[in-house]
């Protein structure tokens, strides 16, 4: 039987489209890394009855590879130019596609700043491919009858209805969008709405951003719309925000989306206590509504198709992955979608509790439909690969899952989104400086996470075999892999929940360094059943699990146990202390660690008697490992009240 998993509406709304792929020449591409863009400004005028798009836009741009005596900048062959001026004085210029070169009368030396305005007008490109998928699109919503036109920009169409430069890592300063349209319409886009303008029987609405943004992140949307606002209090604003919202202007819909999108509110307040202030909280947070079946991030002002929880949680989230920390490029989406996604499932952890269960299982099974498929690529030619919902979307999101579990500090966890965002504010970063990020905040080395989970591809499945005899617990692990070829294992810390006779349940955390491994340590109270991987940490599948009493001759006698003539430690169970005895000459180290693998205390112990508090211990199992500085190693894993 083959399984159907729905596409995650994110990544539906981008890959509609034949047309979308980088047209741009390599020649002008490098012709516009010699500027670098500071501001723009769109003055446009636009109908919700059709793309016919008429206006000017400013960039404003300094020169970084001078001197400079062609301004290139793309633009659709269907949109005319009118005329272009460069600070102020009419310009001849050039069309190849969708290139277009405005010759300077002096050239620019490095360092100057050029006002380069571009008068045009026309009708953006339609793939025919629907309600979505253009950079422009006007359609009619089949739910409620409005009619629309907005922009979707990403990734490489921005071009089919402003003129631009499509360069991911080069962020305007700031921006203004002036929309100019029919009396009976609103108008969204980014930043603050400045002011309303009347302009005959039309009115231009002017919205201004003092934020650095990316081109494909500045967007328009016109329709009969109302204005449905209020105000969120997030963690380390220091004024509320607003939450504007252009909803239809039907009296049913407003009713029927009230409830979702006031919570938009409980959103952004959580996602500001986990990832950092809202990075946009001069200006505002919105949404604008178009007839598309998922939502776009547009900065500041998300445009979306409709309002539930997951789909709105995920477009907030891109306001810090992917609007405020961008991708380097688009082989790091990952960056943008993967850290989006997982903003559904702490959405859902902390709003509504306990549906995050089955959202991580569905996202698992997506990513288990094929035994296939990384993370990471590199044809950034084909948007399908780029948004593909099961790698880009459900590994991308499952796998910061996975992390989150690595790290085993979500202290720690938060601290490294929390980081990433001070370091990369405003700018572009990729997956491997998030990962030199990881480390210098947990202290980990994460080369074998990124190699198996993001470079590598598949998952693991784990055959399990477990008994218990005599207060010992013995486990055997069977790890088999999906795509063995390229991913021979997972090296990832699995959970098992332990099921005791008259006793709480119990979770521990073991290592994983080969395909077939036995552990085995003290457990008080009988095992009567166990649970394998009970939180999801980790993309598997179950091969089973049995009890076996062959598997107690297997267990590994690798480690000297602590119990030795030279080591000792009691009592068992302890109360109140463990006194441990050290008769190996020389000093040492000893480190505490609980059931899930968590460093508890270390300290410096040379030979003699000791006394260890454990009062305040949580009753469990603690690993003890004593090190010394001969090198020798012994280990013991033991049951404490």
């Amino acid at each position: 039987m083959v399984a159907l998993f729905a596409q995650h509406p994110c990544a539906k709304v981008r890959q509609t489209g034949t047309h979308r792929t980088p047209v741009a020449r390599p020649a002008a591409i490098s012709a516009m890394l010699n500027y670098d863009i500071e501001f723009y400004f769109l003055d446009v005028s636009v109908e919700k009855t059709s793309t016919y798009i008429s206006g000017n836009v400013l960039h404003r741009a300094r020169v970084v590879n001078g001197p400079l005596s062609t301004y290139t900048f793309e633009l659709h062959p269907n949109l005319t130019i009118d005329s272009i001026q460069v600070n102020s004085q009419s310009v001849t210029y050039t069309r190849n596609g969708n290139e277009v070169d405005a010759t300077l009368l002096t050239p620019a030396n490095t360092g100057s700043l050029l006002s380069v305005k571009i008068w045009y007008k026309g009708t953006p490109p339609s793939s025919g491919g629907g309600a979505i998928g253009d950079g422009f699109t006007n359609d009619v919503s089949p739910s409620w009858g409005n009619s629309v036109t907005w922009s979707l920009s990403q990734p490489y169409v921005a071009y089919e209805w402003w003129p631009c430069k499509q360069v991911l890592t080069d962020k305007a300063d700031s921006s203004w969008v002036f929309i100019t349209t029919d009396s009976v319409n609103l108008a969204g886009s980014n930043g603050l709405l400045t002011q309303v303008v009347p302009v005959g029987n039309k009115k231009r609405f002017e919205w201004k951003s003092s934020y650095p943004i990316n081109y494909y992140l500045i967007s328009v949307a016109v329709a009969e719309y109302i204005d449905y606002s209020f105000y969120a209090n997030p963690i380390g604003s220091p004024n509320p925000v607003l939450i504007q919202n252009y909803i239809y202007n039907n009296p049913a819909t407003l009713p029927n989306f009230q409830v979702d999108i006031d919570e938009t509110k409980d959103m952004i307040e959580l996602l500001a206590d986990l990832y950092g202030p809202y990075p946009f909280d001069k200006e505002k947070y919105g949404h604008c509504m178009a007839p598309l079946s998922g939502g776009m991030e547009h900065q500041t002002m998300t445009t979306q198709g409709f309002f539930d929880f997951t789909l709105t949680v995920h477009e907030l989230g891109h306001q810090w992955f992917g609007d405020h920390v961008t991708c380097s490029t688009w082989s790091d989406i990952w960056m943008n979608e993967g850290f989006a996604s997982y903003t559904e499932y702490l959405g859902l952890e902390n709003l509504h509790p306990g549906q995050e269960v089955t959202h991580m299982l569905d996202v698992h099974q997506s990513v288990k439909s094929q035994p296939d498929g990384s993370v990471w690529f590199t044809d950034t030619a084909n948007v399908s690969r780029i948004f593909d919902s099961r790698l880009t979307y459900d590994k991308g999101g499952a796998i910061i899952h996975t992390l989150r579990w690595e790290i085993n500090d979500d202290s720690i966890f938060f601290l490294i989104l929390q980081t990433w965002q001070q370091q990369y504010a405003n700018s572009n970063g990729s997956a491997l400086q998030f990962k030199q990020v990881a480390e210098q905040v947990s202290g980990k080395n994460l080369t074998a996470f990124f190699d198996e989970w993001f470079f590598g591809e598949g998952f693991p499945t784990y055959a399990i075999k477990w008994f218990y005899k005599n207060g010992m617990f013995y486990l055997q692990n069977n790890q088999s892999v999906s795509m063995q070829s390229i991913t021979p294992l997972f090296t990832t810390p699995v959970e098992f929940k332990l099921s005791r006779q008259a006793a709480p349940d119990t979770f521990i955390r073991l290592s994983v360094s080969q395909l077939s491994q036995v552990y085995s340590f003290p457990v008080q109270q009988r095992v009567t059943g166990i649970v394998l991987e009970p939180n999801n940490w980790i993309i598997n599948n179950s091969g089973g699990v049995t009890q076996d009493s062959s598997i107690m001759a297997l267990a590994s006698t690798a480690a000297v146990d602590i119990q030795s003539s030279l080591i000792n430690f009691g009592p068992n169970p302890a109360q109140n202390y463990l006194q441990i005895t050290i008769e190996e000459q020389g000093a040492g180290v000893l480190e505490v660690y609980d059931g899930m693998g968590k460093r508890m205390s270390q300290e410096s112990l040379s030979e003699g008697v000791h006394l260890l508090n454990t009062q305040f211990w949580t009753p469990g199992v603690y690993h003890l490992r004593y090190s010394t500085n001969s090198g020798k190693v012994y280990f013991a894993k033991r049951w404490v009240l």
